[in-house]
């Protein structure tokens, strides 16, 4: 039997047209790149870099990143580096996120009273858990037969919990650089994409588990 052509052509556009859509990144695909106003690039020079105060503890704050990640329901960080602000998202309340500001973070027993510890295992059965749900409950029949398709061919595979430290560290690299560097930058677990932003115009949208390889091909 022929494939039904215009089915197709919807998954291909559902795959394709997002810069990142509902089923992430295509599978060929392991980074993009977006170029904004480019009256940013140009005036770099003009604005001389600042030290935040997330730079002078950023160490520490990356370190607690990654155990934030690693050790509790977070599933989505968000690392604002000349704001200071962390943003995360936890599977305890999937429909919200927290802001906190980075020097909070780091204070004796602020990620004790504010994140819920839960193994990594857990958390990602959990996400796939809620995956699941979604695709086989009451809402899969308001989902249209090309969204159907995909759902059902989609595998999730979860970062492995040992790559998330060389990810958080590998932001430290991006900030180092001289002239364009990072200016903040973001990794979601049930997404399994990262997401680095530059004082320039430039955003990178790269697979969580290629990124580290990433950053070392395109750093000095």
């Amino acid at each position: 039997m022929m494939p039904d052509l215009p089915d197709i052509h919807q998954n291909v556009c559902l795959l394709h047209e997002p810069i990142v859509g509902a089923f992430g990144l295509p599978a060929d695909t392991p980074f993009v790149s977006i170029k904004g106003d480019p009256s940013l690039r140009e005036t770099v020079p003009l604005r001389p870099r600042q030290q935040s105060r997330l730079d002078q503890i950023a160490g520490e704050v990356l370190q607690t990143c990654a155990a934030v990640l690693r050790d509790t329901g977070v599933y989505a960080i968000y690392i604002g580096f000349n704001s200071s602000e962390v943003r995360t998202e936890s599977i305890f309340n999937p429909f919200a996120y927290e802001v906190h500001d980075a020097e909070d973070l780091v204070k004796p027993g602020y990620t004790a009273r504010h994140f819920v510890s839960v193994p990594y295992e857990e958390k990602v059965r959990t996400i796939a858990w809620v995956r699941a749900m979604i695709q086989t409950g009451p809402l899969r029949r308001y989902l249209p037969a090309h969204w159907l398709k995909l759902m059902d061919q989609e595998r999730w595979a979860p970062l492995a919990a040992d790559r998330i430290g060389e990810i958080v560290h590998s932001f430290n690299i991006l900030r180092s650089i001289e002239g364009y560097y990072l200016r903040n930058a973001a990794i979601s677990l049930s997404e399994g994409i990262v997401r680095a932003s530059y004082n320039c115009d430039g955003t990178y949208i790269v697979r969580a588990d290629y990124f580290p390889e990433f950053v070392r091909i395109n750093t000095p």
